[in-house]
């Protein structure tokens, strides 16, 4: 038995794993588990589980074999909890540094403690206007009393018996964006304290250009935030503007700065504006796609000359 269990979800990213899993066996501290929960993969990621010889890797699978989406995925772990005192979570595409674990177990977490490590972003594609937004929320993230919206499963430590007898994720949950702040909801409401240790660092690969991290955050207002809004009423006030969204006389004021014309000249020019300029943007762009998706209004926007958006 392991004193770390490390949840890692993957689909149809098995270059990117497989630097994941480089990484994992460059770390410091070697008492640990790898749960690798393969969520539906149709290219070779199973067989190269199957065929690796390292032996903190334990690769899951769904027994029907099908995409159920990341919550799901990470779940798989929940009847192997048992054996571990704490939970690791990390993304197949993300890139710890070698001392991430140690850097974890040195902060000496307590039984009601959740560690919440540094996210480094990065893009292959430059500039990327959406990285340096993620950077600059995550530099952010790290000044800030933490909250619910603050717990990312891209880097974070807790006693996996809490995460067990929470059942889990939200698999209900499938599309994106949100399930991280459900789950932190929860943590919260169990008593749970959040703590951010920076000296836990994890790369993580932003795959999306801004036109597409804006289409999925319009489908995420369409869908995942109503669920949520639903579930956990108290969420209401603190996600994406709180009332701003949903009081009538509220939302009749915001639609007049959510302009569609403003958010397609901002996605035209962000690349060319000065980089404090270009963050504040981006953060209008995203208000702007949650808004449109929650009020279930046409997105209205220009396709980028380097990637098309898709959901």
């Amino acid at each position: 038995m392991s004193q770390v269990a490390i949840v890692i979800p993957t689909y149809n990213n098995l270059s990117e794993l497989r630097l994941c899993i480089a990484a994992l066996a460059q770390q410091t501290y070697r008492d640990f588990t790898a749960y690798i929960c393969v969520d539906g993969s149709t290219d070779e990621t199973w067989a190269y589980l199957e065929e690796i010889q390292l032996p903190f890797i334990h690769p899951l699978h769904h027994p029907d074999g099908k995409n159920r989406g990341r919550n799901a995925a990470r779940n798989l772990v929940l009847p192997y909890l048992g054996r571990h005192q704490w939970l690791a979570f990390l993304d197949s595409d993300s890139l710890p540094l070698p001392d991430w674990l140690e850097s974890f177990l040195k902060a000496q977490p307590a039984s009601d403690e959740v560690l919440l490590g540094q996210i480094l972003y990065f893009s292959h594609d430059n500039p990327n206007p959406w990285t340096e937004y993620l950077q600059w929320r995550e530099e952010k993230r790290g000044q800030k009393a933490l909250r619910s919206a603050h717990f990312i499963t891209i880097n974070a430590f807790l006693p996996a018996q809490v995460f067990r007898d929470l059942s889990g994720m939200d698999e209900n949950m499938r599309r994106h964006g949100l399930g991280d702040v459900e789950m932190g909801y929860r943590l919260k409401a169990a008593g749970m304290r959040f703590r951010y240790i920076p000296e836990a660092k994890v790369w993580s690969c932003v795959q999306q250009t801004l036109p597409i991290a804006l289409t999925r955050l319009y489908d995420m207002g369409q869908h995942n935030l109503p669920y949520l809004h639903r579930k956990h009423p108290p969420l209401r006030e603190e996600l994406f503007g709180g009332k701003w969204l949903y009081e009538p006389w509220r939302r009749f004021l915001l639609s007049f700065f959510l302009i569609p014309a403003v958010s397609r000249w901002l996605l035209r020019k962000t690349e060319s504006l000065p980089l404090f300029l270009r963050r504040w943007s981006v953060r209008y762009l995203v208000m702007y796609a949650v808004a449109r998706g929650f009020w279930r209004k046409k997105l209205s926007l220009p396709t980028s000359k380097r990637e098309r958006p898709r959901p």
